[in-house]
């Protein structure tokens, strides 16, 4: 990246975005920003923004070009939002290039920073969202907090859309508004079920009626979406529970926001997102250690990954700071010491998932979803 890359993408992408809800949502570490047109050619652009990984994936992608220019449109809203907030928040700026944006197995977007900042192991959240030519990027700065964005064009319309996407108490919602605000309502209510979705990682995967909003408050744009079905058997801590989110209209787009505070009961994460985890953390700690396989689940600390007892306490005081929770690892290390015996990433994840499980259910999770 050149510093004519830098400026030209300071220059394509608008201020740091504040609609007009903002105010509602206590949000201080947050940065929103937003992109209505590419200021150059898609493939000019990639080059000067993306990273070597990130303009592989651009080149090998084989959607239609409209798909295409839509993932390029978000990552550099994403990388400005991320960018604006290090700055503002850490006085650190960065090049485009050394924020790197892949997802995890579920696809959500994960954050990582390359280059001379990689040691401060920075992983801000974040969400991109796209429709009709525009991209919008929400981000914080604390990896533990859940963030989701979303927007729809007021222009899209279909015969069967409401049967389709809502239930039929979601639909009475609707119909209580005036005709003229139907249409506009029931995207809004969409986007607040899509936002919901990209915060919790799993999108509308468990079906479009898990997410289900409970009010809609016409005078402040604010939704309550709680979780039914599937969606609650991946989050079970949220029965009962209500999540916040902030709708506005602008022009010919609908919007929704979210940010799920560290700590709240209902972002316990699944074993599989604890093994994805660690398989990352394990990644990142042995990158130099002369290991020629990939790490797997079914690795083996010691006797396979070449694992020190002071690298384990090291693993384990970053699981207890990444997951905010204090675990029993010195018991499980002496224990498996006493008998003998390793231990594997999988088992490791058992430990956690067991543990943060407990912790949850004894309101060892404390926070508050705004």
């Amino acid at each position: 990246m050149n510093a004519f890359g830098d400026m030209l993408h300071d220059s394509l992408v608008t201020q740091a975005w504040t609609p007009e809800w903002r105010p509602l949502g206590p949000w201080p570490e947050s940065v929103c920003c937003r992109l209505d047109a590419f200021p150059c050619e898609p493939d000019v652009l990639a080059g000067q923004i993306l990273s070597p990984a990130e303009q592989d994936h651009w080149k090998s992608l084989r959607a239609v070009e409209k798909r295409r220019r839509e993932w390029l449109l978000g990552r550099a809203a994403a990388k400005h939002a991320v960018r604006s907030l290090l700055a503002r928040e850490l006085s650190l700026r960065l090049l485009p290039a050394e924020i790197e944006i892949a997802p995890d197995p579920y696809g959500r977007p994960l954050v990582s920073v390359t280059g001379d900042a990689a040691p401060l192991n920075l992983q801000p959240s974040i969400s991109i969202a796209h429709s009709d030519g525009t991209a919008v990027a929400l981000s914080v700065l604390d990896p533990g907090t859940r963030v989701g964005i979303d927007l729809e064009g007021l222009t899209r319309r279909r015969q069967d859309f409401e049967d389709i996407a809502f239930s039929p108490d979601e639909r009475g919602l609707l119909a209580m508004l005036p005709a003229e605000l139907r249409h506009e309502w029931a995207l809004r209510m969409w986007c607040a079920k899509e936002a919901v979705g990209k915060a919790l990682g799993r999108g509308l995967s468990a079906g479009l009626r898990a997410l289900h909003i409970s009010r809609a408050d016409a005078a402040s744009g604010i939704m309550e979406v709680g979780l039914r079905g599937a969606a609650l058997e991946q989050f079970p801590q949220w029965q009962g529970e209500s999540l916040i989110v902030y709708t506005e209209r602008e022009s010919k787009f609908v919007f929704s926001a979210t940010i799920f505070q560290q700590g709240a009961a209902g972002m316990r994460p699944s074993r599989q997102e604890i093994l994805g985890y660690l398989l990352q953390k394990m990644g990142e700690l042995t990158a130099d250690w002369d290991y020629p396989d990939p790490v797997r689940p079914e690795s083996l600390l010691f006797t396979e990954l070449g694992f020190e007892s002071l690298d384990a306490v090291v693993l384990c005081t970053a699981i207890q700071e990444h997951y905010q929770t204090p675990m029993p690892f010195a018991e499980l290390l002496a224990e498996i010491g006493q008998q003998q015996r390793d231990l594997s990433i999988k088992e490791l994840a058992d430990f956690v998932d067991t543990h943060l499980s407990s912790s949850a259910g004894t309101g060892g999770a404390t926070g508050r979803v705004q």
